[in-house]
Formats: structure tokens, C-alpha cells, sequence
């Protein structure tokens, strides 16, 4: 497992664990303050990591992987994990563009379509390094490659590897005319060398 993860993915994860804990606006308010007490999200702990994290993601610094490989255990646990690392992907993706990129993804928006996605594509690379992850395209089909995500060995049938396929395909939208899912096509968990995702347009 790579030493240390940049600590966009920590970030991210506690944050989509936040937003799905977090009461609903409904009128039960009394009922709501019982539950927050249990609800993981809504602790103060959770609160202190992330403003942690986020600092340490506005400076692009890393975290020790097994502090990493832990958060997503926990994550991993929960009912509701798909859904936590679905999340967490999109908004670290997003995150990972603004950091690698800056204005450049903003610079996208008046190139022209035929252009766009050359140059989408080197600006994604870039992103995805935050990751530490390799893009590459061959005879048309885009894939993606982390040697040792903390998330293959760390959740039940390697569920937090959703972070990532999340993370790659929100990049490759935000920055390409593509439209569709990143596939899991080889894991770490299944005695793989590496984690492999495969692009497939809908």
C-alpha cells in the first residue's frame, strides 16, 4: 500500500458520512437530538477530522495509509457504505480537479468540442494523481490504475473500491464528453496485482 494518501480521501469520506447522518428537516427536532447522539456522523469527533483533513487537503498533504485504510473499515461497516463511497467519490473527484487543475478546467469551457477532449483528458491525468492513479486510453476504451488503493483490503469484497471508480468518473465527465460508469475489472482483493478500472459509455 502506497505510504501515504492524500488527504482528499479521508476528507471526503467523512464528509458524505456527515451528510448522510445529518436529520432531515421534518419537525421532530426532540426526536432527531436522541438520535444524533448515535449517529456517527453528527459526533464531534467526526467534525474535529474533518476540519483536520480539510486543512491538510487545502495544503495537498498526505495522511498515513493505515490511518486511511482504517476510516474506510469503519465506513465500510456501515449499512449504508455503497452509498458513503459512492458520495465521497464524486466529491473527491471534484475536489481532486480544483487541486490539480485550477483554472485550467475552467479554461475548458471555450475550447471547442473537437479540442476539448484531448485536453480534458491531460488535465484529468493530472487529477487522478491525487489518487494516485494512472489514465490511459487504448484503441478507444479509457481505463484507470492504482497499484494498492487502502480500500481493497480494508472493506467487505473490497466495497470501498466504489471510492474510486466514483472519483475517476466524476473526473472524466467534469473534464470530457464522457457519459457513463467506471467498471471494477480487477481488484487487489481477488489476488490481482493491481485495482483496474474500465470506462463503458451508456
Amino acid at each position: 500500500m502506497t505510504s501515504a494518501i492524500h488527504a482528499i480521501v479521508p476528507l471526503t469520506i467523512l464528509e458524505a458520512i456527515q451528510h448522510l447522518d445529518a436529520p432531515t428537516q421534518d419537525g421532530l427536532e426532540e426526536f432527531h437530538r436522541e438520535l444524533a447522539v448515535k449517529r456517527l456522523g453528527m459526533s464531534e469527533t467526526v467534525a474535529a477530522q474533518i476540519e483536520r483533513f480539510r486543512r491538510l487537503a487545502d495544503r495537498g498533504r498526505r495522511v498515513e495509509s493505515e490511518e486511511v485504510a482504517a476510516l474506510f473499515r469503519l465506513a465500510g461497516r456501515r449499512n449504508d457504505a455503497g452509498l458513503v463511497f459512492a458520495d465521497a467519490g464524486r466529491h473527491a473527484g471534484r475536489r481532486a480537479i480544483r487541486s490539480a487543475a485550477g483554472t485550467g478546467a475552467l479554461a475548458l469551457r471555450g475550447v471547442p468540442g473537437f479540442a476539448r477532449n484531448g485536453l480534458g483528458f491531460a488535465i484529468a491525468r493530472r487529477a487522478l494523481r491525487v489518487f494516485d492513479a494512472t489514465l490511459d486510453r487504448s484503441e478507444g476504451l479509457t481505463s484507470a490504475t492504482i497499484p494498492d488503493p487502502p480500500s481493497a483490503l480494508a472493506t467487505p469484497r473490497a466495497v470501498g473500491c466504489g471510492f474510486y471508480g466514483s472519483a475517476i468518473a466524476e473526473i472524466l465527465r467534469d473534464l470530457t464528453d464522457f457519459d457513463g460508469a467506471m467498471f471494477h475489472v480487477k481488484c487487489r482483493s481477488k489476488g490481482d496485482a493491481e485495482c483496474r478500472w474500465s470506462a463503458r459509455e451508456a
